[in-house]
């Protein structure tokens, strides 16, 4: 699944960036009866990492999501792949639902910059991306079945979403 996704004045590895574009995939998630359990699950998640000893670097952080003017800013746990990758993972209450994403964002390039990325990219890279993307699908699963969460709906499939990050 594709996502449009795109940060603004994002801080990476101490420098200002402007405006990026991401584009990445997506795994979601609607558990019934969860709806007061946002906080918890966030930490069960970031234990599950931890446990499981991933060399991972997860933070929590505010993302932004949507435009500048009319966005509006979520609590999510997001883990950075490279400068050039990061995956977030974001958890709502809707009355007595939780819904959760995992995002793997990848920064997209301009034409002349992605013609010559394509030469230096390799298989490795997207590898390793998709790897750290599963380790974090297998931690949050796993904190979903500790917390004794109930699947509403087994994964809906979102069709667009636009995200930004604000340090």
């Amino acid at each position: 699944m594709s996502s449009n996704i795109s940060h603004v004045d994002n801080k990476h590895r101490g420098e200002k960036m402007g405006k990026m574009k991401f584009t990445g995939e997506s795994f979601s998630y609607i558990f019934d009866g969860a709806g007061g359990k946002r906080d918890q699950l966030e930490q069960a998640v970031l234990a599950e990492l931890e446990a499981k000893q991933y060399p991972l670097k997860a933070v929590v952080k505010q993302v932004k999501a949507g435009g500048l003017l009319f966005g509006t800013k979520e609590q999510c746990i997001v883990i950075e792949t490279d400068k050039e990758a990061q995956i977030i993972i974001s958890n709502t209450s809707v009355g007595s639902y939780l819904y959760v994403e995992l995002y793997l964002m990848v920064q997209e390039k301009n034409v002349l910059f992605a013609a010559f990325s394509a030469i230096a990219d390799n298989i490795f890279k997207q590898q390793k991306r998709s790897a750290v993307f599963m380790a974090a699908k297998e931690a949050a699963e796993s904190a979903f079945t500790k917390m004794g969460l109930k699947q509403s709906d087994h994964g809906y499939k979102a069709d667009k979403k636009e995200v930004s990050s604000e340090d």
